[in-house]
């Protein structure tokens, strides 16, 4: 018998757990869930006033916060979590050992809340900025604060991971903010399992009352007028694919902004030095089968075609199959904590692998099914599908100088990794033109803290935030001082 699965509305520090809703996940298992069109009144402030309670808490009450929340969001002891893992292993893309270690990764030394981690996250906004009014004096004798206020915010978030969740309460609790989350349908439970932590904590704390979560099937439209709407929310941040940010930017109006991490696709540049000798191939190879595996290959950052520099004559050309069959090798050899056999793979996708039987003279494949694969381009081309290479695929391209490269580059590559480093420097300015967000070194491409630094291009927390001006013009005189003047003479 199919296990059956409720996943309540959590709506600022209470459950609603009425599951009159009945939905279909990617796999088959159904779900059942509150109508979130009937909560809408829980789901949205009562009055913008309700975040001022924020702002009787200073940073350091803020931090102190959130680290006890760290403590308290442990695996090990953890119930919420541990119901959230087992919804992941029916819904998730990700396999239950990974979903288990992104877990892990949000408690403990390094984590996403440990006191360290948050204090790098502050300084991306700087606390002055949302501790206080930062006050200058301007070159007209204008003195100005400046702050940047929390306000309230739809956050669609990604089910590629289920540290999207977490990430998302950081932001929103720094800034003072108030978060209505849209759960994915991949994964159903970690937003839920922060409120049910909070509720443990303390249900009547202003950062529990910051909090909701539910999950609604996009295309209500009556509901979602309502929630896409400037006299309700500021911003929408979204995670989405292409489908779901075309639906959301329908409701997009003056007063509603959109914050926008899209769906990205990453790969390597790999210089001819890589060929050239054993040891180098060798490395490069294992670089590259770490950035391909890493998390299974369901993020961004992961690659998913390597440019290699390569001659055409039949030595160089030996070389890049012998480079292919090392990445293989490779990719099989990767932890488990970190990369395994693909769950499940999507008859689409086999398909794909499948038609390129029928192109052995452009293509050729090295592996492939659960356990990933390489595929070897015979000429300079992608395969027409590359975008898609999931389960730890990677297409391999030949070319002659990182020329052809660039013009492959566009606004849609997040991470290009790079091999050797000193190419790094050569290549960094080039492909920023063309549009990347992040270069950084071959085998370093997953090994990224979007909290700290700029994210597709973004400073999220920056986003989030509505930047406030103060001005105090005492002692500038305008206008209204001359009109006094003719005042008083007349």
């Amino acid at each position: 018998m199919t296990k059956s699965y409720s996943i309540p509305i959590f709506a600022r520090g209470e459950i609603i757990d009425d599951p009159e809703m009945t939905y279909a996940g990617r796999f088959g298992t159904e779900f059942s869930a509150p109508d979130a069109a009937k909560y809408l009144d829980k789901l949205i402030l009562p009055s913008r006033h309700a975040l001022s309670e924020l702002y009787d808490l200073s940073i350091d009450d803020i931090v102190n916060f959130l680290v006890e929340l760290g403590h308290r969001l442990d695996l090990e002891t953890n119930p919420h979590l541990k119901w959230a893992l087992e919804l992941n292993e029916a819904f998730s893309d990700m396999p239950p050992s990974l979903c288990a270690g992104s877990f892990r990764g949000i408690a403990g030394k390094n984590g996403m809340l440990s006191r360290e981690r948050i204090e790098a996250v502050i300084d991306t906004i700087g606390r002055e900025h949302i501790d206080q009014w930062a006050t200058t004096t301007q070159y007209n004798g204008r003195t100005i604060g400046v702050r940047a206020i929390g306000v309230p915010t739809v956050h669609v978030i990604a089910g590629n991971a289920p540290g999207i969740a977490t990430i998302t309460f950081i932001r929103n609790a720094l800034i003072r903010g108030y978060a209505l989350v849209k759960i994915p349908s991949n994964e159903l439970g970690a937003a839920i399992a922060i409120g049910r932590t909070l509720i443990d904590m303390d249900p009547h704390h202003p950062l529990t009352k910051s909090w909701s979560a539910a999950y609604w099937r996009g295309g209500d439209t009556g509901f979602e007028e309502k929630i896409y709407h400037p006299k309700n929310f500021d911003r929408v941040v979204a995670w989405g694919g292409k489908k779901s940010i075309t639906h959301i930017a329908r409701y997009l109006r003056p007063g509603l902004d959109l914050v926008m991490f899209d769906p990205k696709n990453s790969r390597a540049f790999i210089g001819r030095e890589a060929l050239e000798s054993e040891d180098a191939m060798r490395e490069a190879a294992m670089r590259l089968a770490a950035d391909v595996g890493y998390n299974n290959q369901i993020g961004c950052a992961n690659a998913r075609m390597a440019f290699v520099e390569c001659d055409e004559d039949p030595t160089s050309r030996a070389q890049l199959r012998r480079f292919g069959r090392l990445v293989f090798d490779s990719i099989q050899r990767l932890p488990a904590q970190i990369s395994t056999p693909a769950p499940r793979i999507s008859s689409e996708f086999a398909a794909q692998l499948d038609s390129l039987t029928m192109l052995d003279e452009e293509f050729e494949l090295i592996g492939g099914g659960r356990d990933g694969g390489v595929i070897l381009s015979l000429c300079d081309e992608p395969v027409d599908f590359f975008e898609d290479l999931a389960h730890r695929t990677v297409n391999i391209v030949p070319i002659k100088s990182f020329e052809s490269a660039l013009r492959r580059t566009t606004r849609d590559v997040q991470t290009v990794g790079i091999f050797p480093e000193h190419l790094r420097e050569k290549l960094r300015l080039p492909l920023a033109l063309h549009g990347v967000q992040r270069v950084t070194d071959l085998g370093y491409m997953l090994n990224y803290d979007s909290l700290t630094v700029p994210h597709d291009g973004t400073e999220a927390l920056r986003r989030m935030a509505t930047w406030v001006v103060s001005e105090d013009c005492s002692n500038v005189p305008e206008l209204w001082h001359a009109l006094l003047r003719e005042k008083i003479s007349a």
